[in-house]
Order: structure tokens, then sequence, then C-alpha cells
């Protein structure tokens, strides 16, 4: 019986890994629309979708090949939504006022920060391997 239970569990975790989708993210830069996938693959071909407060489409246009849209003309109709939609599913959705404000840089989206926590964190675990695989004896040394 623990045998199957284990064999269960095995198959359900292995089969969430396989199912897992990566996701669709935005940023903005002017009247730009720059959208990917969370491996950083652009969204080519994706559907971009501006809609107003009721939903009615005021545009609707489709990436490039580089997952960029440029916005040509400002819409008469205040938007509401820029809605963005990729082929598997993916669907993301994004205010009007926040793309207009556009996405600034965070901490961690330099390379440099990323970098350099990556050699903190390797370093540091080699400390602790070391630490823990090398005990101090407790028997003192005979003279």
């Amino acid at each position: 019986m623990p045998k199957r239970i284990i064999g269960v569990s095995t198959i359900l975790f292995l089969l969430s890994s396989v199912v897992y989708a990566h996701g669709l993210y935005l940023s903005t830069e002017g009247e730009r629309l720059h959208v990917a996938f969370s491996d950083h693959s652009p969204a080519s071909g994706a559907v971009v979708t501006v809609v107003d407060e009721d939903g009615i489409v005021i545009i609707k246009d489709i990436m490039d090949e580089k997952g960029i849209w440029t916005l040509t003309k400002i819409p008469e109709d205040e938007p509401a939504f820029i809605i963005v939609e990729a082929a598997g599913g993916h669907l993301t959705k994004v205010s009007w006022q926040e793309a207009i404000k556009g996405t600034s840089k965070g901490f961690f989206d330099y390379l440099i920060v990323r970098i350099t926590l990556g050699i903190i964190v390797l370093c540091g675990s080699g400390f602790i391997v070391k630490f823990l695989l090398n005990p101090k004896s407790t028997i003192p040394n005979p003279k």
C-alpha cells in the first residue's frame, strides 16, 4: 500500500511539472508595448485588444515578430484596458493608465544585480556544504 501511494504521488508530481505553463508579461516604453513569455521569448503574433470600460473594442491589432506593438494613433474614446492574447490560451490584461505610465526597471531586472546575487548564493552554499561535510572532531588530539 505505501509503495502505491508513493508511486501515485510521484506520477502526480511529475504531471504537474509537465502542465506548467509559462506566463505572459507586458512592459511599456512610450507608445510601444513589449510582450514576452516568462522564458523571454517574444509573443509574436499575439492579439492586442484595447477596450473601453464597457468592454467595447476600440483597437484590435497583432504583435510583430519581436513581440512589439506600437500605438499608431491615440484613440478618440478613453480606453480602459489593454488585453493581450497569445497562442495556447495565454491572456494578460493591464489598465490603460498603467500602460501610459510605462514600466520602470526593478532592482532585480539589472544583470549585474542577478550575477552578484548568484555569486553570493554559490559562495555561501559552498561554505555551508564544506561546514556540514567536515564537522570538527570532539575527540581531543593525543599528545
